[in-house]
């Protein structure tokens, strides 16, 4: 895929260090000239220092050919007015923007941006839930919030252990999509049965998760 980046800073690179390996063509755009040559020394991806809000600079870069605009800069706005240029004036597909203040996840949404992530949030539920972080991991929200991806590791007292799927009493709207044991990784049908120390990655509504945590761990 194709994939522009605004903003350098310490969740921009390692974002791109994290995407490198799947073989994305990647530009990171960032405002300082210090950071460029930093990013540009270390990680090979296309680098252009300048300001991701500047709708000329955004179109030298070819914006209009991204599968994915990412904007995650330390300031709000630049994020929203960035990603408001990538799907109104180029059209970009998929639009995601770091959000520092959760209290505008909602307005970004609202203002056609794909998916705002805020970690402040995230970490805030993550603690209202009390969840435990040895042995679940939230992944992803997915259609703004309405769905979650999550990682659990399944515990020997875990309603789950040693059934069949099949005759699991699952919680509703839940999907298992997929089981790791040891180095192999398997697409569960209804014969699958879980063991101690199997890993899920389980899709099921935000509301629901804790539900689904507490059977499965």
């Amino acid at each position: 895929m194709k994939i522009i980046i605004i903003g350098g800073g310490k969740v921009g690179y390692y974002l791109v260090k994290t995407l490198l390996p799947n073989r994305h063509k990647i530009t990171i755009i960032e405002k300082s000239v210090e950071r460029c040559n930093k990013i540009a020394s270390e990680l090979d991806v296309e680098v252009i220092s300048g300001d991701g809000t500047d709708i000329g600079l955004l179109s030298e870069t070819g914006i209009e050919k991204a599968d994915v605009f990412i904007a995650v800069t330390g300031k709000d706005q630049d994020n929203l007015i960035a990603c408001q240029l990538a799907k109104r004036n180029f059209h970009v597909k998929r639009t995601i923007a770091r959000v520092n203040n959760p209290k505008n996840i909602s307005v970004f949404e609202k203002l056609g941006v794909d998916l705002a992530v805020s970690s402040t949030s995230i970490i805030a539920e993550m603690i209202e839930k009390e969840i435990d972080y040895t042995s679940v991991k939230t992944l992803i929200k997915l259609k703004k919030g309405n769905l979650v991806l999550t990682e659990i590791e399944v515990s020997k007292k875990s309603a789950a252990c040693n059934k069949k799927l099949k005759d699991m009493n699952l919680p509703g709207e839940v999907v298992l999509m997929s089981v790791i044991r040891g180095e192999t990784t398997y697409i569960p049908n209804g014969h699958t049965v879980l063991r101690e120390n199997d890993t899920v990655f389980v899709i099921c509504k935000q509301e629901n998760q804790q539900e689904v945590i507490d059977y499965f761990s």
